[in-house]
């Protein structure tokens, strides 16, 4: 029989072949370069640097010829990573103190990586494997070893995969990713689901499971990963690839429709995005509108803040892009806590989770939010929309009222020049808080809607967090401990009379997203690529049979018998989480 073990989905379709196991390093271990002098080492270091990135910069270009913009952006990202000062400055310190220059490298990459660890924004944190990966890069030009591939096509094991690694190798030689580590937002996720190659991330136990293995399989939409399948397990997943494809396209041709459920319900479907270039792929999928925008993009890697220009440019690009009939809710940046942004001048917090960020930046840093808000202001006023924001991390009154002062003081000095500005600005919050959802009734008074992140709120009411990979049994937001703060918020919102949204990952959750609707939440917030599935899902059920989902979800003790129940509903023709469908691949 063969062994099963489950991960999260990271990209969608089966894989079947072989197993690789990807090595960073090699067996031998971390190479020790012989220099003759520190100023040697130091030389070595900078031209290994500038070497990585003249390598990443050609892959970009490369990519670019492809038409693959988006992977280009990821790789000419890690380019700049390679000569970043902060990075190379430390390891020719480091070198200078006597360190070998390999290791000075490793140990200057991975405090930088593990400040990008700490952020509280998933996608962000994610690039923590991105300054890893191009460290083992320099690495490679400093001590002249090369790129290690497999001899056949084959399903990759690892710990962890460096994103450039799948661009640089021939199309066809990795049927499949299986990782120890990493996250679906990680690049390397993102440039496998852009190459269609099924992928699997943070499986507990991968390389103690696969190690002898000949053969695994691996189903990207589901997560599991099935070490030496038998036959009748591969006829089993041709089958069920199979059936994905058709559910796949039929969840497409509803793209014209406003989400619904059967008998009317109307949940409107709205796209989390990072930057404005995302707002092509938004309103392809359907986005009645963007949910979450994120900003912490202009805020991160930098010496100095964005300018209040560079953000009017930015917060109208996307408002253009969706116009006046579909909402653009932009979230104060969620920045602070950590070394990485030098110009904030924050001590060093040994849990930036729980430290000065987001709203919490005002107390020391307020002209930073009120530049952003003045940019929001501006830039509704030149697009001629309304504005919407809201603001993380609020915990208390105090940080209500905070915002709503804010907004004032920001609108008053934009209108004393003279420039176009709009009469008001939709305010919201973001509920990721305990006390936040403790004290919902009241803080619906003060602001004109909701939006929940499951991600921190899981985190803070299981009291888990979410970097970090022992604790990944408490990260599922449907566990009813979480689900029932939900109802809170929602039962708080209703007595104001406001809406609620989510925008955190549990929205572009099939199953999630109709545990959600039947709670109450008016709006979901997700990626573009779940917006198809989520739609689906929703056309396919009554709201008499969402409300009872919810009512036996609230009932329920662990979020498995929630899933359970919630895939029940969805029924085997739509099963998992829609995001495309490449034919099965298989290799024996």
């Amino acid at each position: 029989m063969s062994g099963r073990i489950a991960g999260i989905p990271a990209a969608p379709g089966i894989a079947v072949g072989p197993v690789w196991r990807y090595r960073p390093r090699g067996a031998g271990g971390v190479p020790v370069l012989a220099v003759a002098s520190r100023g040697e080492a130091e030389l070595r270091i900078r031209r290994a640097a500038d070497a990585a990135a003249a390598q990443l910069q050609a892959l970009a270009e490369r990519l670019c010829e492809m038409n693959r913009p988006g992977d280009a952006e990821i790789l000419a990202a890690q380019a700049l990573m390679a000569i970043d000062p902060a990075i190379v400055e430390e390891a020719v310190r480091l070198a200078r103190g006597g360190m070998d220059p390999v290791e000075a490298v490793l140990a200057a990459a991975e405090a930088s990586a593990q400040v990008l660890a700490a952020l509280d924004d998933a996608l962000l944190a994610a690039r923590a494997g991105d300054v890893r990966d191009v460290a083992v890069r320099v690495v490679r030009a400093l001590s002249g070893g090369h790129l290690d591939l497999p001899a056949v096509p084959s399903v990759v094991a690892a710990d962890d995969l460096p994103p450039s690694l799948l661009a640089e190798t021939p199309p066809g030689l990795v049927l499949g990713l299986a990782l120890a580590g990493g996250s679906p937002t990680a690049h390397v996720a993102i440039l496998a689901r852009s190459l269609g190659i099924p992928s699997v991330v943070a499986v507990p136990g991968l390389l103690d499971a696969v190690r002898g293995a000949a053969t695994i399989a691996l189903d990207g939409e589901s997560g599991e990963i099935l070490v030496d399948p038998g036959a009748a397990d591969l006829r089993a997943l041709a089958e069920l690839q199979v059936v994905r494809g058709a559910r796949d396209r039929a969840a497409a041709a509803l793209r014209g429709r406003p989400a619904a459920t059967i008998d009317g319900q109307r949940i409107p479907l709205l796209a989390n995005i990072r930057s404005p270039d995302d707002a092509v792929r938004a309103l392809e999928a359907g986005a009645e509108g963007v949910g979450l925008f994120r900003t912490e993009y202009l805020f991160l890697r930098r010496q100095a803040p964005p300018s209040e220009e560079e953000q009017v440019s930015e917060y109208r690009r996307a408002m253009e892009a969706f116009g006046p009939a579909r909402s653009v809710v932009i979230r104060l940046a969620d920045i602070g806590g950590d070394k990485s942004i030098p110009y904030l001048g924050l001590r060093e917090e040994p849990n930036p989770f729980l430290g000065v960020r987001a709203i919490r930046l005002a107390q020391d840093s307020r002209e930073l939010l009120l530049t952003q808000l003045r940019a929001i202001w501006r830039a509704a006023g030149e697009a001629g929309v309304t504005p919407h924001v809201m603001a993380p991390m609020v915990a208390t009154i105090a940080d209500a009222q905070l915002l709503c002062g804010l907004r004032d003081e920001a609108r008053s000095a934009v209108a004393a020049t003279g420039a176009a500005c709009p009469g008001r600005m939709v305010t919201g919050l973001m509920i990721e808080v305990p006390s936040a959802a403790i004290l919902a009734p009241e803080l619906a008074r003060l602001v004109d809607f909701f939006s929940i992140g499951t991600n921190d709120l899981t985190q803070y009411v299981l009291a888990a967090d979410r970097g970090n990979p022992s604790l990944g049994r408490y990260q599922d937001a449907l566990h009813p401990a979480v689900l029932r703060t939900v109802a809170a918020v929602v039962a708080g919102a209703d007595q104001a009379g406001i809406p609620v949204a989510v925008c955190g990952e549990l929205a572009g959750d099939p199953a999630g997203a109709l545990v959600l609707a039947g709670l109450g939440v008016d709006e979901l917030s997700a990626d573009a690529g779940s917006l198809d599935g989520i739609r689906a899902a929703l056309a396919g059920v009554t709201g008499t049979e969402l409300r009872a989902l919810a009512a036996k979800a609230l009932a329920a003790t662990d979020a498995e018998a929630v899933r359970a129940y919630a895939n029940e509903l969805l029924g085997a023709k739509r099963e998992g989480r829609p995001r495309g469908g490449p034919a099965i691949t298989v290799r024996r």
